[in-house]
This record gives C-alpha cells, sequence and structure tokens, in this order.
C-alpha cells in the first residue's frame, strides 16, 4: 500500500509538471499569434506562423522532461556526494549509527530467512501449487482417561490440535487409500507415503542407520520429480511379490557410492533384506516433509519383506490408521471442487468401519488443505516461536531508529546554523529535506549491508539452536533474492523513518534567532522526550520478556530428576534389524552389556527399551493395562530394564532388590515399582511379593522392589512423580534398545571403545543416537534455552540503546541550557540540586515509558505463555525487576550528563550567554 501511494504521487506530480509545461507553451503560442496578428495577419495564418516558429511541440515537451530528468539525477548525485561527506566527517556518529543498523536488520534478515523456508517455501518439485494433503478432523474423546468411542482403533502417526479442541491428523487406514484413489475425478495422481523411521542399511559390508520412507507407486510421479540417476519408484514396483528395488537419496549416493550413476544397480541390505539400487532422487529432493530427509526411499509394499509378517494386518485392516496421502489437482479443479467431491465419499466408506452407534456419531471428517508447502510439522513447531522471536527483533530495530532520530535530533543543533543559512538564501525546504533523507538512506543502506554479514552467521547460529542436535535437521535457512530484497526494502523503511522527524525539524528553525546564535526552540527538545520515552516502553517490553524466560530456564534447571543426570553415555542398538532373532537376541544383548562394563572407566552398564526422558515414547515403553488384583492401575507406564538399571541411573532402592542378572529368560516373571505406586495402590501393605497383572502381556509379575520416584518424560512436560513398573528386559523379548553406561570422567571419551565393541560383535548393525543423558535432557529445553538466551541478548541490545539516546538528549538538553544552569549556579544553587534536576527529569521520562508499557506488556506476555514452565506471563517480580533494571540503567545513563551540568563554571555561562 505504501508503495502504491509512492507511485501514485509521483504520477500526480509528473502529471502536474505535464499540464503545467502544456499551459506555457499554449500561453507561449497565443503571446506570439497575438504579436502576429496585430501585424496584419489573420487569425488563422497567426497560429500556424507562430507554431512554424516555436517548432515541434512534441519534441519541445521531450527537451524539458530530460532536462528535468537530468536536473534531478544531477541533484541526487550531489546529494549523496554531501552526504558522503557528512558521514565521513562524523565518524563516531556514523561509526555507531551504522552498527546499530547493522544488528538490528541482520537480526531481522536472519529471522524473516528461518521463517521464509519454514512458512514461505514451496516444496522443490513441478508446480507444487496443484499439491493437496488429505487431513481428518474429529472431536476429542470426552475424557482422556477413557477408551476413545472412536473408529480409529490402533494408530501409526500423529495428531495435533485443531480449531475449538478438535483433533486433526493425516493417517489413513489403507483402504481409505483404495477407496480414494479409484475413479478419482480431481486427482490426476494420488499417492501414498509412510515414515518407516530408521532402518539399517548395509552397503558392502559397512552399516549405517538410514532414515525410510515408503511410497506408493505413484509417489513419485505424483510428484513430478526426475531422477538423478536411474529410474524411480513406478506402479509395478509396488506390488506384493515384486523384486524388492530401492531408490537413495542423492547426499546417500555420494557418501556410499561415490556418486549417482555409480549407485545404480547396486545391492544393498535394509534391515538384512537384500535390495536393489534402481534410481538416485535429485540433490534439491527432501520428500513431502521439510522436518525430515530420506536416506531411502522403498515401495510400501516391501514393508512386508522389512518389517515381517507382523506388517501384513496394516494393508487389511480398516481401523488401523497409518498411512499419508497426498494428491495433485486436474487442471481446471479447485481444492473447493475436490473437497465437495471427496468428503461425502470418505464419509461413506468411514461409516462403514464403524463398530458401534458410539463410533458411528463421532466419525472423522476429511478436509483437504495446500500442499505445496509439504507436511506442516515445522510450521505447527515453529511459526509461534518465529513470530516471537520476529516481534522482538522487531522492537530491537524500533528502538534502533527512534535511537538514531534522537542523535540526529541532538546533531541538528550544530547544524541550525547551517539550515538557517540555506534557507535564507533561498533553498526551498523539500530540497533541504530531500538531501537530510538522503543521508539517512545512505546510512540505512550501508547499515543493511553490513547486516546481511550478521545474518549470515544469525543464520547459522539460529539453524543450531532450532535443530536441538538433531543429526538430520533439514531446515535450509539462506539468504536468497527474495530475504536479500525484504533487507534492502527495510533498510529504506528504516533510512526514511528515522530520518524523517529529525529532517522536518531541521528545516523548520526561527532563521534570524538560528542566525544569531545557532540554538533552536523547544519544539525538538519535545520530540527528544517522545522518542525517549518510545524507547523506554519498548525497551520494558524486551526485559519482561527476557526475565520471563530466564525465570523458566532457571525453573526447569531445578527440577528434580530422581536419577543421574551426568556421566551418563547413551547410545541405541537394534539386533532386530541386524537380523537376529529371539532367543538368541536376549545373549547377544547381555553379551554386549558385559563387555561395555569391562571397558575402563565403565562403573556399570545397562539397557532398556527407552531412555527415561523418552519413555512413554519409544520402543515397547508404553502405558500399558495393569491390574492389582481387580483393581485397575491408572496413569502408570511400564519400562524394560536390562541388569543393575537403577544402579547405573543412580535411582534409590526404597525396599527389595533392583533387577539384576538372576532374571533370565524361563525365570518367574518380576518387577519393580515406584513409591508412588506402591503408595496408591498398596497403601500400608508391603508390596514385595505382592503380584501385579499386565493385561497386555496377558502374564503376572512378582514385585521384588520398591524404587525413589522419578521424572518420567522431559523437563517441561514430563510427570514430576511417575508411576512406573520396571521389568526385566531379558523376559520381554527386546528388540531395539538403548544403553547406559555410568562413566568416571567426560562420557564421550568411551564413544570409539562402544563402536569397536560393536563392530567386533556384528559389523551390520550400526549405533545409533550416541548422547550423553546431559545433552539429551537438556535437548527437551533446547526452545527454552534458546529464547532465554536471545531474549537476554536483545534485552542488553535494547537496555544500551535506550541508553545512548537518553544520554545524547541529557547531554543536548544540558547543552542547550547551559546559561540557565549557569544563572542558577550564580544565584547559589548547590552541585547537588543541579544534579536531581537533571536526573529528575531523566527518571520522569523513565517513568512515563514504564507507564505506557506496563499494560501492553501485561497484555503481550500471554502470547508466550505456552513457552513458560513454572511462571506466570504477569510475575510481579519479573516486572518489578525488570522496572528497577531500567530504572537503575536510565539513572545511569542521566548521570554524567548531570554531573557535567554542575561543574559548570557560572562565569563562564554568562559570558557564553
Amino acid at each position: 500500500m505504501t508503495h502504491l501511494r509512492r507511485r501514485l504521487g509521483y504520477w500526480l506530480q509528473s502529471a502536474r509538471r505535464s499540464e503545467s509545461l502544456s499551459e506555457e507553451i499554449e500561453l507561449h503560442l497565443a503571446e506570439k499569434t497575438a504579436e502576429l496578428q496585430a501585424n496584419g495577419m489573420t487569425l488563422e495564418d497567426a497560429r500556424a506562423e507562430a507554431r512554424r516558429r516555436f517548432g515541434n511541440v512534441t519534441l519541445k515537451q521531450e527537451e524539458s522532461r530530460e532536462i528535468w530528468m537530468t536536473r534531478f539525477l544531477s541533484e541526487l548525485g550531489q546529494d549523496l556526494r554531501y552526504g558522503w561527506r557528512t558521514m565521513t566527517s562524523n565518524k563516531a556518529f556514523s561509526a555507531l549509527a551504522i552498527l546499530s543498523l547493522a544488528l538490528g536488520i541482520g537480526a531481522n534478515t536472519a529471522i524473516y530467512s528461518l521463517m521464509e523456508s519454514i512458512l514461505m517455501r514451496s516444496l522443490p518439485v513441478a508446480e507444487p501449487e496443484a499439491l493437496v494433503m488429505l487431513n481428518w478432523t474429529s472431536k476429542p474423546p470426552q475424557n482422556a482417561s477413557k477408551q476413545w468411542v472412536h473408529v480409529v482403533h490402533g494408530i501409526q502417526g500423529i495428531f495435533w490440535p485443531g480449531d475449538r479442541g478438535a483433533l486433526v491428523s493425516g493417517i489413513f487406514p489403507y483402504r481409505a487409500y483404495e477407496t480414494l484413489r479409484e475413479d478419482n475425478p480431481v486427482f490426476s495422481t494420488l499417492f501414498g507415503y509412510f515414515d518407516g523411521h530408521k532402518h539399517s542399511l548395509a552397503i558392502r559390508g559397512q552399516a549405517m542407520s538410514a532414515a525410510t520412507e515408503y511410497v506408493t507407486g505413484e509417489y513419485f510421479r505424483g510428484l513430478g520429480v526426475s531422477p538423478a540417476a536411474g529410474r524411480l519408484i513406478a506402479a509395478e514396483d509396488d506390488r506384493p511379490g515384486s523384486a524388492p528395488v530401492a531408490v537413495i537419496s542423492f547426499s546417500a549416493s555420494q557418501n556410499r557410492f561415490g556418486g549417482p550413476p555409480s549407485a545404480i544397480g547396486q545391492a544393498i541390505l535394509v534391515d538384512n533384506v537384500p535390495f536393489t539400487v534402481i534410481g538416485v532422487a535429485p540433490p534439491e529432493f527432501f520428500g513431502v516433509d521439510p522436518a525430515t530427509a530420506p536416506d531411502l526411499y522403498l515401495p510400501i509394499h516391501t514393508s512386508l519383506l522389512v518389517e515381517g509378517p507382523k506388517a501384513a494386518h496394516v494393508f487389511t485392516d480398516e481401523n488401523f490408521y497409518w498411512i499419508e496421502m497426498m494428491g495433485r489437482l486436474r487442471p481446471g479443479v479447485t481444492m473447493a471442487q475436490a473437497q465437495s467431491v471427496l468428503a461425502p465419499r470418505f464419509k461413506q466408506w468411514v461409516a462403514t468401519t464403524a463398530k458401534s452407534d458410539g463410533e458411528l456419531a463421532r466419525l472423522p471428517a476429511l478436509i483437504l488443505n495446500p500442499g505445496a508447502g509439504g507436511l506442516g510439522k515445522l510450521r505447527r513447531e515453529y511459526s509461534k516461536p518465529l513470530f516471537v522471536l520476529l516481534a522482538m527483533v522487531g522492537l530491537i530495530l524500533a528502538i534502533t531508529c527512534v535511537n538514531i532520530a534522537n542523535l540526529l535530533l541532538a546533531r541538528a543543533a550544530a547544524r541550525r546554523r547551517e539550515m538557517a543559512i540555506r534557507l535564507s538564501l533561498g533553498a526551498g525546504r523539500l530540497r533541504v529535506v530531500r538531501q537530510l533523507l538522503t543521508e539517512c538512506v545512505m546510512l540505512a543502506s550501508v547499515g543493511g549491508a553490513l547486516g546481511v554479514l550478521f545474518a549470515i552467521w544469525g543464520v547459522r547460529w539460529l539453524t543450531l539452536l532450532f535443530s536441538r542436535g538433531q543429526e538430520n535437521f533439514t531446515l535450509h535457512a539462506e539468504l536468497n533474492w527474495q530475504v536479500l530484497g525484504v533487507t534492502a526494502a527495510l533498510s529504506l523503511i528504516c533510512g526514511l523513518i528515522f530520518g524523517l522527524v529529525p529532517a522536518i525539524q531541521s528545516t523548520r528553525p526561527d532563521v534570524i534567532p538560528a542566525l544569531k546564535d545557532g540554538r533552536g526552540g523547544g519544539s525538538r527538545h519535545r520530540t527528544q522526550h517522545v522518542l525517549v520515552v518510545a524507547q523506554i516502553a519498548m525497551s520494558f517490553l524486551i526485559l519482561v520478556a527476557a526475565g520471563l524466560f530466564v525465570r523458566t530456564l532457571d525453573k526447569l534447571h531445578s527440577v528434580q530428576l530422581g536419577y543421574a543426570r551426568e556421566n551418563i553415555l547413551l547410545f541405541s542398538l537394534n539386533a532386530s534389524q541386524a537380523g537376529h532373532r529371539d532367543p538368541e537376541i536376549v545373549n547377544f544383548y547381555a553379551n554386549l552389556r558385559k563387555r561395555f562394563e569391562s571397558i575402563p572407566g565403565v562403573g556399570s552398564a545397562t539397557l532398556s527399551q527407552s531412555s527415561i526422558i523418552n519413555a512413554g515414547h519409544a520402543g515397547k515403553t508404553y502405558r500399558g493395562a495393569m491390574r492389582v488384583g481387580s483393581v485397575a492401575i491408572e496413569g502408570a507406564s511400564v519400562m524394560t530394564t536390562g541388569p543393575r538399571f537403577l544402579t547405573t541411573m543412580q535411582i534409590p532402592i526404597l525396599a527389595g532388590r533392583e533387577i539384576d542378572d538372576r532374571d533370565q529368560p524361563g525365570s518367574p516373571s518380576v518387577a519393580v515399582i515406584s513409591e508412588r505406586l506402591a503408595r496408591t495402590y498398596f497403601a500400608n501393605e508391603n508390596p514385595i511379593g505382592q503380584r501385579i497383572t499386565l493385561v497386555d502381556d496377558k502374564r503376572d509379575v512378582e514385585i521384588i522392589g520398591v524404587s525413589a520416584n522419578l521424572r518420567s518424560g522431559s523437563l517441561k512436560n514430563g510427570d514430576s512423580s511417575a508411576m512406573i513398573v520396571f521389568l526385566a528386559a531379558s523376559q520381554s523379548s527386546p528388540e531395539g534398545v538403548t544403553f547406559a553406561l555410568h562413566t568416571s570422567g567426560d562420557p564421550l571419551k568411551y564413544v570409539t571403545s562402544v563402536h569397536e565393541i560393536v563392530r567386533e560383535a556384528d559389523s551390520a548393525m550400526p549405533v545409533t543416537n550416541v548422547v550423553t543423558q546431559a545433552a539429551e535432557i537438556d535437548r527437551t529445553i533446547s526452545r527454552e534455552v534458546m529464547f532465554a538466551r536471545l531474549c537476554t541478548g536483545f534485552a542488553i541490545l535494547a537496555l544500551l540503546t535506550a541508553c545512548v539516546g537518553l544520554y545524547g538528549t541529557m547531554s543536548y538538553t544540558v547543552a542547550r541550557q547551559f546559561s540557565e544552569m549557569g544563572i542558577r549556579m550564580a544565584l547559589g544553587a548547590q552541585r547537588g540540586t543541579v544534579v536531581w534536576m537533571v536526573l529528575r527529569r531523566v527518571l520522569l521520562l523513565a517513568a512515563v515509558g514504564l507507564a505506557i508499557s506496563l499494560p501492553i506488556a501485561l497484555g503481550a506476555t500471554r502470547l508466550v505463555k505456552s513457552f513458560l514452565f513454572g511462571t506466570q506471563p504477569n510475575d510481579p517480580a519479573t516486572l518489578a525487576l525488570a522496572g528497577i533494571v531500567l530504572l537503575a540503567a536510565a539513572f545511569l545513563a542521566g548521570y554524567a550528563p548531570a554531573r557535567r551540568a554542575s561543574r559548570i563554571d557560572p562565569l563562564v555561562a554568562l559570558r557564553h550567554d
């Protein structure tokens, strides 16, 4: 809108100039015609002669316009040269302004670059705007503690919250995919895919962990992707009994085969199942989910080979939801038309899968969403944090602009005589304003160019923070032409914003007084005060946000875990993917554990089917149905562990014993329960020797010990006193496990030894997810750590910028009131009185800024409530501390000018006046 107004103003100005020129030419012709007519010529002959003597009217108009353009360019060149001289003659001011702008513009560019890559960028496929994602929405369960009355009996995927508490998901039964694919009038192609997580990929005897995606035969054709080498998966490859083929990513072909051409026809093992590489995906392609980058693409029916017979039911079970779908619209078909066609068909089909009237009343409804950006996991996770960060860096830039405007107003006092001389000699006010704005735009442009360098570093640092240490993080933020265009526009806007008010103020002097002493009136003084108040108000908002996030981080770090944080090394192994089966797999893990314990410096080693921090989210760590006698246990988790798990994790044993080497396959099933579970379900009874029934496993286990309570899950969202049942892993047929080593020093020093032991045991089994327990715990609060660090840095920068503006304002005020101060001192005013007179004004400005920003802060902090832990958005302590810090900073910024005012020599001041 602003650009349109500028263009409209330019067109109107040009039209007025052209109209004025035409009127001037017509007036000249009329005068010449009258002169010739007075000499005896007829009116028609006089007009013709006047036009002949004047020449080609159109040519004259063009020549005039060329003169205007030449004049404009000449004046612009003069403005640029004069602006450059002004910048170089005031090096300190220019350096401060450019550095401040570089930090502000660089921060905004970095955040916008991340937003562009996550929220705005399309998939690197052909015509992404024609892609549509298929989702469904349904009402949430009425009571979270009860089983859903829902057609979804089993899931392998995710849900996310929709509008008004509804649940939304993108996973469907395979039968739904077949139903919607048949005779589809709205999609030229409908394809499905399924995140197969990580599998063991063995190439030429070397094993690695590979992120895998199962795809239907129409996947690559529907996306419009061309291979980098070979061919891609087609419909004939995705049939039961077809030869097992695979497509690998471009990076995997380079790392494992030396390039795409060399990969074609190569044999690979996926979880010990042979496949043949038939193609390589293009280098820019990462699938349909920007959050993941598969190394391997397999036909979806080959999951029967990789996953085994247990995977067969997912193709026939109409109540098991697992496959995701995307379609490409036919030419001329809109998404609304597709919705109206497919929604009734899906409703009719899903009604046939209901098993009861309750399920029939709560059927999921199909919804279509744009698919140009791919799956929305990254957008759902990062959109709000990015908008919060953008708002904060926007405030930083606004404070910077206000500060520079304040400094320009203070500096204008020294140029007041110059402006008065220009105006008295006939310079137009608009011409002087344009010259001053040119200086400001030049400052902003240099600051923006330097800000790009800061943004390059900022993008890398922010990507590292957002990745949370993930190895396959696929966020590819970059400073492309769109981002650089926004940076250029931002630099221009900033130059105009901070330059406009000082330029207008500087060209409105009372010429006579300015020519006499060069000192200005009070309007500039009031304007500076307004700008200072605005700076303080914005700085307070950032200080409050920083205080809230720092308090949140402090609360998270003070959380009692109940288990060891330091000196624990975690890593994952999956022997089943390397071909190991029951009962040999139990002995295989047991032998590895003993070898790990023999490493010098390792005090103990154990295993479990997930780390504690991931309890309930990985492996067979689950919330299963359990009973004590006839009483159902609600809200407890089952966690399978190896021998000496509690000792290794330093979880105190309150009664009985822990699981150890005595608990082997074939021996009685045993369990250790947490103290909270014991108190809840056994009251004053001794739980040792009692039995718990595992409904899902159809077996009874004997309680052999009671452990202290521990926190299950992440620091922020975990259960602070979880009810946990620890089972012996050797009695549960584990597949993938997580080993934990308690070491005497830095756990990462033992990674090499771990790799050697695993390679000697089975070279086809990769070691994955290597991390210290401390790092894994910190990873769960990485967003809070990121916000605390960024906001603290932003708060410091905002505070320093505001203090510089306040210092400049008060220094200008003292200089302007130099004579007044001298008179006061001559009349007997004490130095302390003069200091307090200046500081009182400083504190008054700060108080006004706080009063304005406090209600805004109370409302704005509610937007970050979801990021807080143990702290309320309107926390009084945080608000008070932010106010005290701001007042203290304002006091320090104003003290130097106040002290300088108190040291004025009355005689010098009076002589100056």
